[in-house]
This record gives structure tokens, sequence and C-alpha cells, in this order.
């Protein structure tokens, strides 16, 4: 008899030890385990040009919008505001009204026909001040230019900066925000 250590069909099967039984069992099916579930619906899937050409239309639209309505309706600083601006030094009262104080103040003047409501100046971009009652037609407009404050409430101090630009804005009887700029 020839003793084989291969087993033949004629043998009897051998049963796996314990220790192989829990290698085996332990190991999970890898198809089973890396499938994800199936879909039946259909992928759409975006080309790279396709991709190219949505990113493109996202961000140039915009831009062509914008750059259309500026075109039609204009920029604000195109409707010009008819005042004249000039910086100087007046004597004003003080605020018992006893004295008068030489100070350095910012006159506007009306110089259309018609009244200009809701009159903003700033100075530098960065002061500002706002004139609630509208601008008479003729009428002169005399701020003390230590009346002029940031948004966080700091104040313009004469004589320490530099007055570069002076920019006036206030509503045309169009409704458009008529502008008027001085730089220096």
């Amino acid at each position: 008899m020839n003793a084989s250590p291969d087993p033949t069909p004629s043998e009897p099967h051998e049963m796996p030890t314990s220790a192989e039984k829990t290698t085996t069992d332990s190991a999970p099916d890898s198809d089973a385990v890396f499938d994800g579930p199936r879909s039946i619906a259909p992928v759409t899937q975006l080309s790279t040009r396709g991709l190219f050409l949505a990113l493109a239309a996202v961000c140039l639209f915009p831009l062509i919008t914008l750059s259309a309505y500026a075109v039609i309706f204009g920029k604000a600083s195109e409707h010009k505001l008819p005042v004249s601006v000039i910086i100087d030094r007046r004597p004003l009262p003080t605020q018992d009204g006893t004295k008068r104080l030489l100070e350095d103040v910012i006159v506007i003047e009306n110089e259309a026909d018609f009244e200009i409501p809701n009159v903003t100046v700033n100075l530098n971009g960065q002061y500002f001040l706002y004139q609630d009652k509208p601008l008479a037609v003729g009428e002169e407009l005399v701020v003390r230019q230590a009346a002029f404050a940031t948004k966080s409430n700091q104040r313009w101090v004469p004589g320490r900066y530099r007055l570069d630009e002076i920019t006036v804005t206030g509503k045309l009887p169009s409704g458009a925000r008529g502008v008027t700029e001085i730089q220096y």
C-alpha cells in the first residue's frame, strides 16, 4: 500500500482543528465587505469639459450681469450733484454763544434750482456727516471739520490729517443719487 500525503476521494475527509476553524470563519468574504449597495437608478457623470463650462458660467454670469447693469444704468458718480465745496476758516460762535472762534470748516452751497435732501459729506472716505434737513436752493451749509467722525465715532482733528478728498452725495429729483467728488 502506497502511503500518499494527498487525500483521495476514497479516503475519509478530515475535520479541521479548532485553530483552523476560527481563522477560516473569522475572515469575512472580501466581496461582501467592499461592495456598496447596488443602485438601479442611472448615474449621470460630468466630464472635465462640462465641469469647466459649469464653473465658468457660475463665475462669469454675475460679472456679465453687473457689467451690463453698469453700462445701462450708469454709475452713481455719473450723476453730478450741483453743489460747490470750499475748505475755509471762519469765525463760528462757541457753544455758549458769547464768543466767536476761528475754525476750519467745509462750506457746501446748493447751486441747483431744487432742494437737495439726504446730503452726506465724507472726508477722505472715512469721516462722515449726514445732514437730515434738505439743502434749500442757494443755501450754504457751513460745517466744522471737527464735526466729522468715523463709524467707530473717532473725530476728525483739523490739521492732524491731510485732507485729500471730499465727497458730497445727495438725492436728485429723479430719485438717483448725485455725487460730487473733490480731490486735493
